[in-house]
């Protein structure tokens, strides 16, 4: 029983010293699109993105990401802008499931896949409608490791693809390892 109990403290140090919790800020352009009246719609908002990680191994990790709205952007419809009518990202809460492998001891590959929920507002003078949506979201990016501690990013998300209306995403970024 001892040396039961010996084995299962080594092994959950052995996890703890490999995990390591680690947050991202970045800036994302959001293209949204949506179909209104049979018409195309979109918009390319931005926000301001952070991610909380923990990284199990070296090539797996679990996140949290949270958004919100930095700025509105004009819709257009078939090329055109419509006059007075913005578009803002509210916010976009996820959870993902991070998958990454090492291409140089700087360059790391990843895949994020879990589920996000985004609202959004749209206005027109002085009037504005929201609304949200949930479900899968994914996504896949590089980070380069500038030292031990601070990274560079870059990452394509969906955050949204559902009911006709998409919203997708690059954001550029710097994360730090705690």
């Amino acid at each position: 029983m001892i040396k039961i109990a010996i084995a299962s403290a080594l092994t959950l140090a052995a996890f703890s010293a490999s995990a390591q919790m680690y947050g991202e800020i970045g800036v994302t352009s959001v293209k949204y699109e949506d179909t209104v009246f049979g018409y195309n719609a979109e918009t390319s908002p931005t926000a301001i993105r952070g991610v909380f990680g923990y990284e199990i191994n070296p090539n797996f990790a679990v996140e949290a990401l949270a958004a919100f709205g930095m700025s509105d952007d004009n819709v257009q419809v078939r090329g055109y802008t419509v006059p007075g009518v913005k578009f803002k990202v509210d916010n976009v809460f996820g959870i993902y499931a991070k998958p990454k492998v090492k291409f140089t001891p700087e360059l790391e590959g990843f895949v994020r896949a879990g589920f996000a929920q985004s609202k959004g507002t749209a206005s027109l003078n002085g009037q504005s409608s929201s609304a949200s949506e949930s479900g899968f979201s994914y996504g896949l990016g590089l980070s380069y490791a500038l030292n031990p501690k601070t990274s560079l990013n870059v990452d394509y998300m969906s955050y949204l693809d559902k009911n006709n209306s998409t919203a997708t995403g690059f954001t550029f970024g710097v994360g730090y390892k705690f």
